[in-house]
């Protein structure tokens, strides 16, 4: 089908002819079908009613007004098969991004990427701390509690980090199936992360505990460099790749020193924090894969990395960091060891028979040295830092079968084992008593089995459902937890997932989805003495997706998600019964749920030669918090959690104006509104008067108008 356009003489496309003409643009179709080269570029202008924190946070937009930005698409081929491409994208804003490659197709290639992503806090701060952005921050001096809520003596502060990098790649064939390749990465970001710290006493009521909470922002001054070399040979029986990956991280910001002020006096001032240190990570690797017969094919990788960290530890006796450095050195010199071997085998074993299995090993050996941080010579007590390390083995079997009539049924067992071992020692305080710093279970196995049937219905639907149920469980635990780690704890799962897909007809599809688990830990008197840990979780999923053609240029489609989740456990600890009484101690449980809802309907046509369409999102989070058996005595108001509860809704209207074969206008309106429900955050305020709030509705209107033209 051929459409034709019959550009209306308005005023705007006789102006926008004017400047790009339509002959600079006309070419006889055959050719621009054979013909790859292609030139685009875009001037974007949006404007904004107001960057509200929600939408700013990757958007980069930090006031309201216009903005301008551009958009290139460039490329070229010659007779010789080399190949010229530029693309950037949003240049002029802080999300501006561009590549720039050139090859000969078969032989080599290099290319250039430049990235920048920024990220700003969705959160509010007015603080009067000095120092944002350095290594020192210095609370203020304040008299009085009406000093302290004196909120003309605050300013607003922004809070974002941003990530610009830079990506080479290079390329060559040096001979037929032998390729080198090569990658290098650079990035930094930099900016202020909100933070706290807290120290000096503990205060002996719970319920005033928050004032010893200060904030710190903490600085962000780092780099991360990465590098990438491959060496690849294929031929038609099997394919061979070695090559190594090396990551670098630097952080400039090595600590953090916060100076206490008169509202501050449970912080130990000066008080240093030590913030990300350096470290780096190697890896050596060989892939292969052969072709045993069209039927039958083995991969296998086999790889060994290193982990390191040695960086200096912050001076001792220099805010509130005391050690000894002829006992514990001047740095960790933290070695991870990680030796990994994968293998798989796929096969079709007959004409209705396939079958997959698999192995993976790991062995991660932590090479940390072993050394007393902590020492009191009093009374003899010692503890070390506690090197851990594992062996971990993975396993898959799994076989697929065409029963006939439509079915077929893939049946399937995973196994997973690992063993940890520590290294780290304590030493008792008086008796002198030596004992290890052992892992709590020293083993962990677990076992899947799982089954799925497939059924073709018709030409036009197709169904499927799956069953799983694992079971985990390990060896003796060492000693009595009072909390069994979740991830090590015995565990029963069971999984179902139901999914159809019908064509209804050429111009309508629907699929449906439908999928529920169960999760039970056994954290019963019975099984656990102490009761306490996560006891048992469900979850459940629903989703819809389907488009309809409602004819040759209009279409319609709408998605649908629903999710809810569940965990119980038990837990124990301290409770108030007055404003300043809070040293009793009790049993209760937590149920948290989770709730989450998606939709979205989206519609595409066309009238006459302008083209239009809108798009719809809702989004709606929320969480639950209800904490029971909580005592009669209880002061009024303890374990009643609100609900936090996020809500979006997203609407986007836009038009393609042709002026031309070459030049087209896109006119563009978003209307974002963001409503954020979260107790946790709002109003916080920090033992010096820092507030952090959130704005609970939040409304962007975005006007845009983008010119394209092709050259």
């Amino acid at each position: 089908m051929c459409t034709h356009y019959r550009m209306r003489r308005t005023a705007l496309t006789l102006a926008l002819a004017a400047v790009f003409p339509a002959s600079s643009a006309l070419a006889d179709d055959r050719e621009a079908q054979l013909n790859p080269n292609a030139a685009e570029a875009s001037l974007n202008l949006q404007h904004l009613n107001g960057a509200h924190p929600l939408y700013r946070q990757y958007t980069g937009f930090t006031g309201s007004g216009l903005s301008v930005s551009g958009d290139i698409d460039y490329v070229r081929r010659n007779e010789e098969a080399e190949w010229f491409r530029l693309n950037a994208r949003n240049l002029g804003l802080r999300t501006q991004e561009a590549a720039i490659s050139y090859e000969k197709q078969g032989d080599w290639a290099i290319g250039l990427e430049f990235d920048q992503t920024p990220r700003y806090s969705p959160y509010e701060v007015r603080t009067s701390v000095l120092g944002a952005g350095t290594s020192t921050i210095t609370q203020p001096d304040l008299g009085s509690e009406a000093a302290a809520n004196d909120l003309s003596r605050l300013s607003k502060q922004t809070f974002k980090s941003e990530r610009e990098s830079v990506s080479f790649t290079a390329s060559k064939y040096v001979s037929q199936g032998l390729k080198l390749s090569l990658a290098l990465k650079s990035e930094d970001k930099k900016g202020l992360r909100v933070f706290g710290v807290r120290g000096g006493t503990q205060p002996s009521n719970l319920n005033t505990a928050y004032r010893s909470f200060a904030f710190a922002p903490e600085p962000i001054n780092q780099t991360h460099k990465q590098i990438e070399a491959s060496v690849d040979y294929a031929v038609n029986k099997f394919q061979l790749s070695a090559g190594y990956y090396g990551s670098f991280f630097e952080n400039d910001y090595k600590s953090l020193q916060v100076i206490g002020g008169t509202r501050t006096s449970l912080l130990r001032s000066p008080l240093t924090v030590a913030l990300a240190p350096d470290n780096s990570a190697q890896q050596f690797y060989v892939n292969g894969a052969y072709n045993f017969s069209k039927d039958t094919r083995g991969n296998l990788k086999v790889s060994y990395s290193e982990g390191k960290q040695n960086d200096s530890f912050l001076p001792s006796g220099v805010g509130g960091v005391s050690y000894d450095p002829t006992l514990v050195g001047n740095s960790l010199n933290a070695k991870v060891a990680t030796t990994e071997v994968f293998t798989s085998l796929t096969s079709r074993l007959t004409q209705d028979l396939k079958l997959l299995a698999s192995w993976r090993y790991e062995d991660r050996d932590d090479k940390t040295p072993v050394r007393p941080f902590i020492r009191n010579a009093g009374n003899g007590y010692v503890a070390t830092n506690n090197p851990e390390s594992h062996v971990a083995n993975w396993g898959k079997l799994e076989f697929d079968y065409r029963l006939g009539a439509g079915y077929a049924m893939t049946f399937g067992v995973d196994h997973r084992d690992m063993e940890r071992s520590a290294s780290g020692y304590l030493v008792a305080a008086v008796t002198g008593v030596r004992s290890s710093q052992g892992p709590a279970r020293k083993e962990v196995k677990e076992w899947t089995s799982r089954m799925s049937l497939r059924k073709t219905m018709s030409d036009t639907v197709n169904g499927s459902l799956t069953f799983s149920h694992s079971e985990r469980d390990g060896s003796d635990w060492t000693g009595s937890p009072a909390i069994y780690p979740v991830y090590l704890a015995d565990r029963d799962r069971d999984r179902a997932r139901a999914l159809i897909d019908w064509l209804i007809s050429e111009r309508a599809n629907l699929q449906v989805a439908a999928e529920t688990y169960s999760d039970s830990y056994g954290m019963s008197k019975e099984e656990v003495p102490t009761g306490l840990g996560l006891d048992r979780g469900k979850g459940r999923l629903v989703s819809v997706d389907g488009f309809y053609a409602l004819s040759d240029d209009w279409r319609v489609n709408a998605w649908y998600s629903n999710e809810s989740g569940q965990t119980r456990q038990g837990a124990y600890g301290n409770y108030c019964t007055g404003a300043a009484t809070c040293t009793a101690s009790t049993d209760w449980n937590a149920t948290l749920k989770l709730k989450s809802q998606q939709l979205g309907l989206g519609v595409n046509g066309r009238v006459g030669e302008i083209e239009l369409g809108a798009q719809y999102l809702y989004v709606r989070d929320e969480n639950e918090q209800r904490i029971g058996n909580i005592p009669s005595n209880a002061l009024a108001g303890i374990g009643v959690l609100p609900d936090t509860k996020y809500t979006q809704n997203a609407l986007k209207l836009f038009g393609v104006v042709p002026v031309n074969e070459a030049t087209k206008v896109r006119v563009e309106y978003i209307y974002d509104r963001r409503r954020m429900d979260d107790y946790t955050w709002r109003n916080w305020v920090y033992s010096d008067g820092t507030r952090v709030d959130v704005e609970p509705r939040q409304t962007t209107h975005i006007f845009g108008v983008s010119l394209q033209h092709s050259f």
